[in-house]
């Protein structure tokens, strides 16, 4: 890493005789550790202005704080700022946000926008569970 932690030092090489940069797995990871809160949400017709979904997610009473952009025409990413806000807008899978719907979708460095994720929320209940038997 960079001394200033934010961007790794970049090693320049050739690739096919072609200038190129060398970016490590452990780089890539290292650089999306700030969105390891972040969602996105797609909007299969069309989505409301950037301002209508920014009013929403303030509105959700949120404990920390967030962050909505455009990233094209049918989703925006949602960079949150704690687990407890992340969990809490991600269990409920979809919104109707100005009446228009928003499928919650979960981020990670590997995710390509335009195919739909298999991670899903799964809520399971042990009836009588034995005390010795919880545990977080």
């Amino acid at each position: 890493m960079s001394s200033s932690g934010c961007f790794p030092d970049l090693k320049t090489t050739n690739f096919r005789g072609l200038p190129s940069l060398w970016i490590s797995e452990e780089e890539i990871l290292a650089l999306a550790t700030p969105l390891q809160f972040a969602l996105f949400d797609f909007f299969p017709s069309h989505h409301p202005s950037l301002e209508s979904i920014r009013k929403f997610f303030f509105n959700l009473k949120l404990n920390g704080e967030f962050f909505v952009t455009l990233l094209d025409q049918l989703y925006v990413l949602i960079k949150l700022g704690n687990d407890f806000d992340y969990n809490k807008v991600f269990c409920h899978i979809s919104y109707l946000v100005n009446n228009c719907y928003m499928k919650v979708t979960k981020w990670s460095p590997l995710v390509d926008i335009g195919v739909e994720s298999m991670v899903i929320p799964i809520w399971m209940s042990f009836p009588n569970l034995r005390q010795h038997l919880f545990s977080p």
